[in-house]
């Protein structure tokens, strides 16, 4: 009996060790800094220069997410032309749009692709009523590209020096236009937050460089007219 009662009281005493070395442990793992997530890692006070490093690099990748996409046709950069942009600046008044176009089939020579980077300014952005709004005025500066191999960069050996000053491929496009948009009721938003259509008169280098060449090329031979829609997320 007094065996039984000794080895009771051994594991006993054996439990209650065990049981106060786990609570001061827990006590210290409670009183050491602990890994905070970045939203918190401010008010612990924990590693904040980290976490703040860590919240700019995904500020910046979030600026990669694209804001818009736009459509168009026509314009002298393709028939259709469609892609993704970003919209910034204190006004968001800035815009850049990333383009791929197509231009069908004519007479003899097949399809083409196109390939645009367009940058847009709308210094003024006027409210005209509820969720109506106008850009009476837009400035774009567009570089264009057909890709492919039919059109060069650099004039080939085939032709002699100096017959042709410009590249066939690459082109530069200056634009004036107007913008008309649609805020969408936040109640009402699914996928974007506004609807804008738009028209652009334009035109490239090369036609500037035959206009200034051939003062009798009418005006109207050397401009482009474009419209598209924006949607914007």
């Amino acid at each position: 009996m007094n065996m039984r009662l000794l080895s009771f009281k051994t594991i006993a005493a054996t439990l209650l060790a065990i049981s106060m070395t786990l609570c001061a442990h827990s006590h210290a793992y409670a009183a050491e800094p602990q890994c905070a997530h970045p939203d918190t890692a401010t008010a612990t006070g924990v590693n904040t220069a980290y976490y703040k490093r860590l919240q700019k690099r995904q500020e910046r990748w979030n600026r990669l997410i694209p804001d818009l996409f736009a459509l168009q046709y026509a314009g002298g950069i393709g028939m259709i032309s469609a892609g993704p942009g970003w919209d910034y600046g204190s006004s968001r008044q800035w815009e850049t749009h990333v383009l791929v176009g197509f231009l069908p089939k004519r007479y003899k020579y097949h399809h083409y692709w196109t390939f645009t980077v367009r940058e847009t300014y709308s210094p003024w952005n006027l409210r005209i009523k509820n969720q109506w709004s106008v850009k009476p005025l837009t400035v774009s500066l567009s570089l264009n590209s057909i890709l492919h191999s039919d059109f060069w960069t650099s004039q080939p050996d085939r032709y002699p020096d100096g017959y042709y000053g410009f590249s066939t491929r690459i082109r530069f496009h200056l634009g004036l236009g107007q913008r008309f948009s649609y805020d969408i009721p936040e109640s009402k938003r699914f996928l974007g937050r506004r609807i804008s259509v738009y028209y652009e008169i334009s035109t490239c280098d090369l036609y500037v460089r035959q206009k200034v060449l051939n003062s009798y090329i009418p005006l109207k031979d050397i401009l482009s007219i474009g419209a598209g829609l924006i949607y914007t997320i």
